[in-house]
């Protein structure tokens, strides 16, 4: 599946960039392909990045609030408010990913 390529694809950027606005910038989109994923499977589509917090929220609770925190440091990042929170963007993007995973594979 194409969205799962991407998803790994900005997943492994994410983890080998030294910027923290890189790294938050490829994690987040990461997600999102990840998300696409899974809504394509439901026959569902996201268009923007409400439509993927809907899908993510779809997933559990606990996904969807780790989406909305990792697209709260996305749009921090373009003011260039990263610091060092490029470590968090990494895990929640390890546990968005694990949890649509869960749910592709069933």
């Amino acid at each position: 599946m194409e969205y799962l390529r991407d998803a790994e694809e900005f997943a492994k950027a994410a983890k080998t960039m030294d910027s923290p606005t890189v790294v938050i910038q490829n994690a987040f989109k990461a997600t999102e392909f990840a998300l696409k994923a899974y809504a394509s499977e439901l026959n569902r589509r996201i268009d923007s990045h409400a439509d993927a917090k809907r899908v993510a929220y779809s997933i559990s609770d606990k996904i969807g609030m780790a989406f909305t925190e990792l697209l709260d440091l996305y749009h921090g990042s373009y003011r260039r408010e990263d610091g060092d929170k490029a470590g968090r963007a990494i895990k929640l993007m390890e546990g968005i990913i694990d949890g649509v995973g869960s749910r592709l594979t069933k």
